[in-house]
């Protein structure tokens, strides 16, 4: 029996070794399909984080570069805006002026209209006054020639010598 302890153990032994030779080559098989595999999926990761920061780089300079273009359509527009703000304050100014410069001489205008008027009535004034001078020099003169003949007549009559008397009958 001092064998049977001996030989059972030893054949545990070689079946366990056998076992484990077994599965020792095929977990390397399995240890290194296993690294290769952390391996991969690493290098697809870290390829996947490259493709994605490149992609985010790719797009920020888009971003970057449509904001650019953005701010200097904005700028341009602004720009403008600034340009036609200015003319039209620039129109409102000399709208204002010529507005100004319209209503003094409108003032100027009524106070000539009215110095006119007051003149036109001075004139009027003086038209009647002469009217009515005329008025009555015409009576003056028919009335003067009306006289003068008169005189003439008087004159003829105490010129003519006077009818000499006649004698009386006898």
């Amino acid at each position: 029996m001092n064998k049977a302890y001996f030989i059972a153990p030893l054949i545990a032994v070689l079946v366990f070794g056998g076992f484990y030779s077994s599965h020792q080559s095929g977990a390397k098989a399995r240890e290194a399909e296993r690294v290769a595999k952390v391996e991969a999926n690493l290098k697809a990761k870290l390829a996947a984080e490259q493709a994605a920061k490149k992609a985010a780089m790719t797009e920020a300079i888009q971003a970057a570069e449509t904001r650019k273009k953005e701010r200097e359509a904005k700028e341009a527009k602004e720009k403008i805006e600034k340009e036609a703000r200015a003319v039209a304050i620039d129109a409102r100014e000399k709208a204002r002026r010529d507005q100004e410069k319209s209503n003094k001489q409108i003032e100027r205008l009524e106070k000539d209209i009215e110095v006119e008027k007051a003149a036109i009535a001075a004139l009027l004034a003086n038209r009647k006054e002469a009217e009515a001078e005329k008025a009555f020099l015409q009576d003056f003169v028919v009335k003067s020639q009306t006289n003068v003949q008169a005189l003439q007549a008087l004159m003829t009559k105490l010129n003519t010598p006077p009818p000499a008397p006649v004698a009386a009958a006898k």
